[in-house]
């Protein structure tokens, strides 16, 4: 017959052991292995891509960079053999040799919000890996400089992944007259400028009042279009000299494409406390 003192020391284990990752509970049921003791510092789990487009050719563009660093993450049952890192941007899986390197770097080139993962697997194929989400946002630098018929600028909203449309698009943008009338009065002129923002069906979605910029001056639009859909959205800069002649100007847009601020809480490496 057991003794009763046995029946709460037996409890007690069963609650010690379902304490921990993998022994009983969820963990284990999305089939996450207890015997890998999962440790992955990362910094960042969101970023903006920055391109400059100047007279609608690219200049440049900067990504973001992620990394994790997996060199704590041990296993109980034997030595670790890969570290991997799913993007969740149509991009491979990228593992690592654990033996060789315990960190994982990425550069997200597109913008979206990402489900990606990270996992680790030792050589008796125990595996263990956690669900993150990544927000990458897009700023836009786009300059049309001396012209009297701006470009239009395009701004792709699709997002390069299986997830939903940007939260918004974020206009900041500046129409500079510069001065000439000291060179040339038919080039002296007083423009009225107008700003026309056209969704992915090239409907109108939002237009701004008509502003007239004198010589050497500028104005300036900022707006924030929200219920953004897929596609290839529009911006326009509609300018209309008064007198003969066509004034030059310059414009120079800023456009973001921003998602939710929905992306996975960064995990980043404890800063050791100073010895006393």
């Amino acid at each position: 017959m057991r003794a009763r003192w046995q029946i709460p020391t037996l409890l007690c284990a069963l609650l010690i052991c379902a304490s921990f990752s993998g022994c009983i509970g969820d963990k284990e049921e999305e089939g996450k292995n207890s015997a890998i003791n999962f440790v992955v510092y990362y910094d960042t789990t969101s970023g903006v891509i920055e391109e400059v487009m100047q007279n609608n050719q690219q200049i440049s563009e900067n990504g973001v960079e992620v990394m994790f660093d997996f060199s704590y993450t041990k296993s109980t049952a034997g030595e670790m053999v890969t570290f991997y890192f799913i993007p969740g941007d149509g991009s491979s899986m990228i593992e690592n040799n654990a033996a060789e390197n315990g960190e994982i770097t990425y550069t997200y080139l597109t913008h979206g919000l990402f489900s990606a993962a990270i996992g680790a697997i030792d050589d008796q194929d125990n595996e263990y890996f956690e669900n993150i989400t990544i927000r990458i946002d897009k700023q836009i630098t786009w300059s049309d400089d001396s012209t009297a018929t701006p470009d239009v600028m395009n701004i792709e909203t699709t997002p390069d992944c299986d997830c939903g449309a940007p939260e918004q698009i974020k206009i900041d943008s500046t129409v500079a007259n510069p001065e000439n009338a000291q060179f040339d009065p038919l080039q002296g002129q007083t423009v009225t400028i107008t700003w026309r923002l056209l969704n992915s069906t090239d409907a109108i979605a939002t237009e701004s009042a008509p502003e007239q910029i004198g010589d050497g001056q500028d104005a300036n639009w900022m707006y924030n279009q929200y219920f953004i859909e897929p596609g290839t959205w529009k911006l326009e800069v509609d300018v209309t000299a008064e007198g003969n002649g066509d004034e030059q100007v310059s414009v120079d847009h800023i456009v973001t494409i921003a998602y939710v601020a929905d992306e996975s809480v960064p995990n980043p490496t404890a800063a050791p406390t100073p010895e006393e």
